[in-house]
């Protein structure tokens, strides 16, 4: 039986993205990560994939539309910088993109080593 980490952002379409694509590539047997947002746009942004080059992120990092939080069921929600009823929060202090996502995939591991 799988279960399912979700993580959310604003919009869905960067900060949980990054964290499912670390989570995806290191998950513990038996996890999976999706993303979403909480006002999900359009399409995620176009920074990611150049973000992610070169790491073990890069090959899981989802590239369909946005969903919205609400519309996803999972075991374990996790907010990344802001608020969702019921969800663990993450705030960041990162003051770029490649701070947020070394942030992101240093938080991921300590999440991956307590599921594991």
């Amino acid at each position: 039986m799988s279960r399912t980490i979700l993580f959310v952002c604003e919009h869905g379409a960067f900060r949980s993205r990054i964290a499912a694509a670390y989570f995806n590539a290191a998950r513990p047997v038996g996890w999976h990560a999706l993303s979403a947002g909480r006002d999900p746009q359009l399409f995620p942004s176009g920074q990611l994939g150049r973000l992610l080059a070169g790491t073990a992120a890069a090959d899981h990092l989802e590239s369909d539309a946005p969903r919205r939080a609400g519309d996803v069921t999972a075991d374990r929600v996790i907010a990344v910088d802001c608020a969702l009823s019921g969800a663990e929060q993450w705030m960041t202090n990162a003051e770029s993109d490649e701070a947020l996502r070394d942030e992101l995939a240093a938080r991921v591991d300590l999440l991956t080593r307590e599921l594991g």
